[in-house]
């Protein structure tokens, strides 16, 4: 990482959501390659971030403290959570009266599934409202998730037992490391500009064989199930209290027709390696499931 006097004259470049997995992972990759670093937080004293990273106060979600965290910035890692919609307005609106050059905006390969749902249209909306802001952008557009399989803690630590939400289609899950590399190319390497990136691993699993790897590291027989979709509206419609949004999320989920159901090369033309998989992942989160 460089000195403080070496990171003079260096662009600045901001991320949003920077204590979250992608974003945190992102702010550590861009200081090491010695970049110039500003991070967005609700509460910076909290934010555990590495020494010379400007943590400012503020959120996506509070169009106040953006004009202060968009100032003398070139670039920025949009990373979102909430209302997606509404915050990329905000980010949008600060971007572009901050005349930022270029935007990478973390989306979801949800944007081109043939279903229609909720969490589709909400990235839509928001891909709209960042190309609104005339900079530069870059979409980059993740299926699940590895961490995703952490919703299966309580039950592997209870019961040895898997409880599946999402049903057992095969997917290619992506880990948090390589949505990180991906951004952190995209923001500072040429030839990103104006292009969209479905993100995927380099395996095509079913949450069944997940866990049987998760068991297999664990040195434990998992037992699996698949939760029926109606099961699964009503947590999700008890957690959003929207159940329309909640029956057609599901649906979505379940289908087979999900946009990363096959691996794409993604990750390897962005950072020229293979995506990590998701045993690697088990592995370091091992301690997660007790």
């Amino acid at each position: 990482m460089a000195g403080a006097a070496g990171l003079e004259g260096l662009t600045m470049i901001l991320v949003t959501g920077a204590t979250g997995k992608v974003g945190r992972e992102a702010v550590g990759q861009l200081t090491a390659l010695g970049r110039k670093v500003r991070a967005l937080s609700r509460k910076p004293e909290e934010a555990g971030l590495p020494e010379g990273v400007d943590v400012v106060a503020g959120s996506p979600a509070d169009p106040a403290s953006l004009a202060a965290a968009f100032t003398g910035v070139t670039a920025a890692l949009v990373v979102l959570s909430g209302d997606v919609a509404g915050e990329a307005r905000n980010i949008a609106e600060a971007a572009r009266a901050a005349d930022v050059e270029h935007l990478v905006f973390l989306s979801s390969a949800s944007v081109l599934h043939p279903l229609p749902h909720g969490i589709a249209e909400e990235h839509r909306a928001a891909e709209r409202e960042i190309t609104a802001s005339g900079a530069a952008t870059t979409f980059l557009r993740p299926g699940p998730f590895h961490a995703n399989t952490s919703w299966w803690t309580r039950t592997v630590g209870e019961s040895s037992s898997v409880r599946c939400w999402i049903g057992n289609n095969p997917g290619a899950p992506i880990d948090e490391y390589d949505i990180a590399s991906a951004a952190v190319a995209a923001l500072t390497q040429d030839g990103h500009r104006g292009k969209a990136y479905v993100l995927t691993g380099g395996e095509v699993l079913t949450s069944e064989e997940q866990a049987r790897i998760l068991g297999d590291v664990l040195g434990r027989d998992l037992s699996f199930s698949v939760a029926p979709q109606e099961e699964v509206v009503e947590v999700f419609a008890g957690i959003t209290g929207d159940r329309a949004a909640a029956v057609t999320n599901v649906a979505a989920l379940h289908s087979p027709e999900v946009p990363w159901a096959t691996s794409t090369t993604a990750v390897r033309d962005l950072t020229g390696r293979a995506p990590r998989p998701y045993r690697a992942w088990a592995v370091a989160n091992a301690a997660l499931f007790g």
